[in-house]
């Protein structure tokens, strides 16, 4: 990423930054967001950018001492938008990725938007690992489902980075918010948009199954599914309470005493096994991928895999050395 020389232009906002986010990453946020600010936007107030950005809402005026050193390096609408920046990063917990509204995901440039969940570079690792497999075998053209697709990463990620017509991919998701701002990174990514397309789905209806089967066969189907325990729920950053939906981090009621958090691994399971995906011809790809949140949840989306006819499985495990995706086979 690229990275700016931080001086005393920004050292009272460093500072504030500090106090929450500890030396090194508020620096890291800090550059991030100055660059950001130089490349998106205007050195000129406009009606529209004002109220767009709210660069005035509950902020003091500029000291002369920041007036003085602000204009050294941005412009007074700069200025404006950096201090609010971190004013919401601060004082309301506000994700760096809502902040500058765009994440980079593989070959993809996505918007984000709050509630949408964050992509996470978890997510990245193992879609391009999928992608780098379904290259190899060459197989022709797969149809692939994406369940709880989100901002559509999973998707966009996959074909950004795969040759076109290898894919055909359709991302659903149960939230309105979800599937709009999808449907804006489909277009911000023209190299998907002949393979990919975005619907509002509940999965969990009854007759889900024979709805998608009637749109034709389908190959694979690929999910970052709401994974989180209530327990662990409980315990995660204002960061990620305050502003995601919590649909995309818990299956079911965050408050069910259920502590799996695996409903929703063992749905996608069934549902895969009545798309037809545990039958068939033997392939070397898999044919059900999951993303999960470690060790813990290992044996159990296995066992959800093997109990609707997958009869082989396989784990991958992040950067981080945590247990992060389980594959389900079909073999003969």
């Amino acid at each position: 990423m690229p990275r700016s020389v931080l001086n005393n232009t920004v050292v009272p906002l460093l500072r504030q930054l500090t106090k929450k986010l500890g030396p090194q990453q508020a620096k890291n946020e800090l550059r991030w967001m100055a660059d950001h600010v130089r490349k998106a936007i205007p050195t000129k107030l406009t009606a529209e950018h004002a109220t767009s950005a709210r660069l005035w809402r509950d902020q003091p005026a500029p000291s002369a001492e920041e007036t003085e050193v602000a204009s050294k390096r941005f412009s007074s609408v700069q200025w404006a938008w950096l201090r609010q920046a971190v004013h919401d990063r601060v004082e309301t917990n506000k994700p760096l990725q809502y902040i500058l509204g765009t994440q980079p995901f593989g070959n993809a440039s996505l918007l984000t938007r709050a509630p949408v969940l964050i992509p996470r570079w978890e997510t990245e690792e193992w879609v391009l690992k999928l992608s780098d497999m379904i290259r190899a075998e060459n197989t022709g053209l797969l149809n692939i489902l994406d369940a709880c697709t989100g901002s559509g990463c999973v998707a966009l990620g996959l074909a950004c980075a795969l040759p076109r017509e290898s894919v055909h991919i359709t991302g659903v998701d149960v939230s309105h918010d979800a599937c709009d701002l999808a449907i804006e990174n489909l277009l911000r990514n023209k190299k998907a948009k002949q393979a990919v397309e975005f619907q509002r789905l509940d999965l969990n209806e009854q007759g889900v199954a024979s709805e998608l089967k009637s749109r034709g066969m389908w190959d694979m189907v690929v999910a970052n599914p709401p994974y989180v325990t209530p327990n662990e729920y409980a315990e995660l950053d204002p960061d990620v309470k305050d502003w995601e939906d919590v649909r995309a981090l818990v299956p079911g009621d965050p408050m069910d005493v259920d502590q799996s958090g695996l409903s929703f691994v063992v749905r996608l399971a069934q549902l895969a096994r009545e798309l037809g995906l545990a039958d068939g011809e033997s392939t070397n790809l898999p044919r059900l991928v999951v993303e999960i949140g470690g060790a813990h949840q290992v044996d159990g989306a296995r066992q959800a895999m093997h109990d609707n006819g997958f009869n082989l499985t396989e784990v991958w495990k992040d950067m981080a050395g945590i247990d992060r995706v389980v594959l389900g086979y079909h073999k003969t």
